[in-house]
Parts: C-alpha cells; structure tokens; sequence
C-alpha cells in the first residue's frame, strides 16, 4: 500500500511539473514566463552535433563578407598565432631540424610553411568549428595536410558492438578512446557537393582542432556563433543607412505650384522639348508666378552612429576580441584603455594556445616528429615534450614594458630565460645572438665597467 501511495504522489509530481512547470520553479531563471520559446539548450554534445553544420555555413559567409567578423577572426589568428611558434627543447639539434628542415618543407600540399599551415588550422577551427590535420608518414619524412570540417563524415553515427560505436563520423572504443576517424576522399576541385564512401584512418594519423565548449562534446562550433545573428542584424541596419543617404542624395528639392498656372518656373531653362530644373553648386535660380521650391531634408535615424558602435563592441565582446580590433577606430582610445584591452586580450590568446593549440596540435606534432626523427637515426628513445615559444604581443608602450622588466630582473622576481621566453625568444638564440654581434658585445662590456665603477668606494670614506 505504502509502495502504491510512492508511485502515485510520483506520476503527480510529474504530471504536475509538465502541466505547470513554473508553478514548480524557485529560481526566476528557471521559469519559461519572462523567455522566448528559444531560450532553451540540451546536452553542448548533442546540440553541438545539430547544430555545427549550418552554423559552418554562416560563418563562412559572414568571415568573408562582413569587415568586422573578417577584423576579428584576422585578429585572433594574427595574435594567437602569428608567425608560428618555436619549440624550446634541451636538444638543440632538434630543435634545429625542426625549425629549419621541417618547418619550410611539411607542408603536404607544398604551398606554405609550418607557420601558414598552423595560421590556416587555426582559422579554420574559428570560423568552421573544426579543422582536421592529418599526420603524412613519406619517405621524405613528416607531412601535414589540411582537410575541412565536412571531411569529416557527420552522418556516420552507429553502434559497432561491444560497446563500441561511431559518432559523427569519429569511432571510439568501448573505453571511450578515439580510435579512428571516418574521412571522406577530398578533392579540392570539386564543385558540387557528392557522396563518396568515407575512409577509416587511424586516429594516431589524425589531429583534430576545435575549441571544447560542454563536457562530453566531440565535434567542434563555429567560434562565431553568439555574434552571427548580431552582425546579420548589423549589416541590415549599416544598409539601411546608406540607403537612406543615397535617397537623401537622389530628391534635392520639390517645386510647388501654389496656384496651377501654367508655364515653366524657370524662365531661360527650355532646351527642345526637354526641362532642365537640376541645381548645380553656386547657380542662381528665379521662379516665375506663384512656384515655391522647397527643399528635401528627411529625418536621419538619430544616434545612429553611438548604436552601430555598441552593437560593433558587441561583436567584439563576442569573439573576445578588443572593440577597436573589430572596428579599426582607435579615435575613443587612450593609453590606459589600449593597455587595460590588451591585457585582457592577451589572457584570452594564453588560454587558446597552451590549453588549445598546444596540447591539440603541437605537442602532437613534436611528439611525430622526434619518432620520425628517431627512426631516422635508428635510435628509439623516449620523446620529451617541448615548451613552445608564441610570438609576443605588441605593448602599448614597450619603454614601460623593458622597465617594468628590468626592474623584475634587479628585484630578482624573474630570470632573464623568463623575460626571454615571454618575447617569444629562447635565452640559447639571444645569447648566441649576443656573442656573434661585436657591437652588443662592446656595450655589454661598458654596461659591466660602469656597474664596477658604481660599486666602488669612494677614496674620501
């Protein structure tokens, strides 16, 4: 009886909860009442699946059509990554060979470096959400390859048995690991889209870039998904200015008949059978009878011009870019506003790289290619992981920055690797740099003899 009564003020509850689910709500968010019917979102893995392709779309068209979106993607690839990151190891020599050797000849289709094909990863898993990197095994060494997003097999989803399956075009064991990825034959030609069988490539040959937004999630979003409906919004309202412009432009002034006389206003201005009323600057004209000339001056949007700013910064706050990144204006800016933007800015570009970029891309990447290496030379040995060096970011005022160093340095508070490291360098190149330059060599020794004079006593004590 007990059990019956349980189960019975269970199916009310439920009931209860699906006919009135905001008379059951305690947190104001939790209810439907003061929210769109859109205002809603399930599991980041399930909606991401749904969802990517035709946010790919869009954001393709936007990245290439649309100033802002092409200024912020452009600035996170430029900052983020730049020429391309240098690895820092205590093996110099393969550092060298990747710096030197691998860095100008891994591109698999030969038409850029190490730098552009990271910059064209990085893009690609901005705009489109995902970028595929495949590892090319020759006998000339390591490759890489780009392929798109919808390389990537979407509508391949099934249950392989013993627990594991394939989602999205991406196969995963029954422990939950990436085993495989279902790729499609690319053809860079190809103008129509058509179905070809997709192709299982292990999972050791395949890196894929994306940005994790939700546990769980395994297919990467477009990064500008929370500004795609505000720059559509955004270019209707920029048109929609200009049109209004052009219209002002095209209707200068109206000519009013006050009593229905007939005749020309203008006297002198019959040409044939053809009426010449058109204004032209400085001209002077007299109107016959009772003919008034009133000038068109229609209303303009007001403010116009502070909203499209607060819908750019918008934009801007979306992709985590600074604002005036986004617009090229940097009349508003002043240097603590620049510095206090960059400084956000460059938290931002820290996360993408060493919690992105690092362990999706290049920490992989070195990984191959010391193994290739090592196979090379016929001596297999363990593989240490480098540090990666990224290209500084520019300072709004550099004197303050070396300032700000150097007293670091004095204060013993960093070490001159670190101060190094943060400029994108290694303290092995520069010193090295150092010594070949006889000119930085001098200076050095007169910086040294002053300190000495410095610390010496004075006679008179």
């Amino acid at each position: 009886m007990a059990r019956r009564r349980s189960l019975l003020q269970s199916a009310r509850t439920a009931i209860a909860r699906v006919l009135a689910p905001d008379m059951a709500r305690g947190y104001d968010a939790a209810s439907s009442r003061r929210f769109t019917p859109e205002a809603r979102m399930g599991r980041t893995a399930t909606e991401t699946l749904a969802a990517a392709p035709h946010m790919r779309r869009r954001a393709r068209y936007f990245a290439e059509n649309d100033a802002h979106a092409a200024a912020g993607v452009e600035a996170l690839v430029t900052y983020a990554w730049g020429a391309g990151p240098v690895p820092a190891h205590e093996n110099s020599e393969l550092v060298t060979a990747f710096t030197e050797e691998f860095w100008n000849q891994c591109d698999a289709d030969g038409r850029t470096n190490f730098g552009g094909l990271g910059a064209l990863a990085l893009r690609a898993a901005i705009v489109d959400g995902d970028c595929l990197v495949i590892l090319r095994q020759r006998p000339a060494g390591l490759f890489l390859q780009l392929l798109p997003a919808e390389q990537l097999d979407e509508s391949l989803t099934r249950e392989l048995g013993g627990g594991a399956y394939i989602a999205s075009g991406i196969e995963f064991s029954a422990a939950g690991e990436r085993v495989a990825y279902w790729i499609r034959p690319f053809l860079p030609t190809q103008q129509f889209e058509t179905y070809a069988p997709p192709v299982r490539v292990d999972a050791a040959d395949v890196l894929h870039l994306f940005k994790p937004k939700g546990i769980g999630q395994i297919r990467g979003v477009s990064w500008l998904a929370p500004i795609l409906l505000k720059l559509a919004d955004l270019g209707l309202l920029s048109d929609a200015l200009l049109k209004g412009f052009q219209v002002s432009a095209l209707n200068s002034v109206y000519l009013i008949d006050r009593d229905g006389a007939p005749g020309i206003p203008f006297e002198g201005d019959k040409q044939g059978d053809a009426l010449d009323v058109s204004l032209e600057p400085g001209a002077a004209r007299i109107l016959r009878g009772n003919w008034e000339m009133k000038a068109n001056t229609p209303q303009q949007a007001q403010q116009s011009t502070e909203f499209m700013t607060a819908m750019i910064e918008e934009v801007a706050a979306g992709l985590g870019v600074p604002a005036f990144m986004v617009s090229g204006n940097v009349s508003r800016a002043n240097y603590s506003s620049l510095r206090a933007a960059l400084i956000t800015f460059k938290a931002h570009l820290e996360s993408i790289q060493h919690n992105i970029l690092v362990p999706q891309l290049l920490a992989p990447i070195w990984r191959r290619f010391v193994l290739t290496q090592q196979l090379r030379a016929g001596q297999i040995g363990e593989i240490a992981d480098a540090e990666w060096r990224f290209p500084a970011m520019p300072e709004a005022d550099p004197m303050k920055q070396i300032q700000a160093v150097k007293v670091a340095l004095d204060a013993k508070l960093m070490s001159r690797a670190e101060a190094i490291a943060a400029r994108g360098e290694s303290i092995e190149r520069v010193d090295a740099d150092i010594a070949a330059d006889p000119h930085a060599q001098t200076q050095a020794d007169e910086s040294a003899d002053s300190d000495d004079e410095e610390k010496e006593p004075d006679s008179n004590d």
